[in-house]
């Protein structure tokens, strides 16, 4: 993959229009005259784990099933306003996962495929930053501000979102372009995905990330 230069065109975010009509919230994009929520000219949209293998795990109890259209919509925005995105995937050590490179799972999404103009960052730990040259690449990006999306919010979108805090990048994390699991508690009760969703979205809101809505990107 090549890398993409970060700029900001003239108007980058006037006139900015979407289709995705399904959704209600998706109708506060129409028309938009564009009101940006960000502090630098340059912010980057790291999108995180995206590939077919979160579908072998999915029981049909994961919450937010919209979430791949809510990143590809930011993937459009992104695209068209010429802003630096990477892809970020995950290859595990386990010959068994399906997170495994030689896994037929492997493979992103059809509906989050990283262009060939887009970066792509391959890790094998939780945290992107970890033993890639993601840090690295967002400097000669100039980058100081990340939108990070993906899958999960409880695995590698909250490792990813504290790291990068932690290395002081401002983080705006869209609430509708992530998704949970239920999860087992040591006590042998069970957490909804809902609540493991929300719990972990507010347990970063403030500290290590803004908690924003895709529609907050247009006013």
């Amino acid at each position: 993959m090549m890398i993409k230069t970060g700029g900001n065109p003239a108007g980058f975010i006037d006139s900015i229009q979407f289709e995705f009509a399904e959704w209600n919230w998706v109708m506060d994009f129409l028309g938009c005259t564009g009101i940006s929520v960000f502090q630098s000219k340059n912010p980057a949209l790291i999108v995180i784990d995206v590939q077919q293998a979160i579908d072998h795990f999915d029981n049909e109890y994961r919450n937010n099933p919209d979430a791949e259209k809510a990143i590809a919509l930011l993937l459009e925005y992104w695209r068209k306003t010429g802003l630096p995105i990477a892809h970020v995937r995950h290859a595990s050590k386990f010959p068994d996962s399906p997170y495994h490179p030689e896994s037929p799972h492997f493979k992103f999404k059809s509906e989050t495929m990283p262009a060939d103009s887009e970066e792509v960052f391959t890790k094998s730990e939780n945290c992107a930053f970890i033993d890639t040259d993601l840090e690295q690449w967002l400097v000669s990006q100039r980058v100081t501000e990340l939108v990070i999306c993906g899958v999960l919010v409880n695995h590698s979108v909250d490792a990813t979102v504290r790291v990068a805090a932690g290395k002081g990048f401002r983080v705006l994390l869209p609430r509708e372009a992530t998704a949970a699991f239920p999860l087992r508690r040591l006590d042998g009760k069970e957490a909804s995905a809902e609540d493991v969703y929300w719990i972990f979205l507010s347990n970063l809101a403030g500290e290590y990330a803004e908690i924003v809505s895709v529609s907050d990107f247009c006013g």
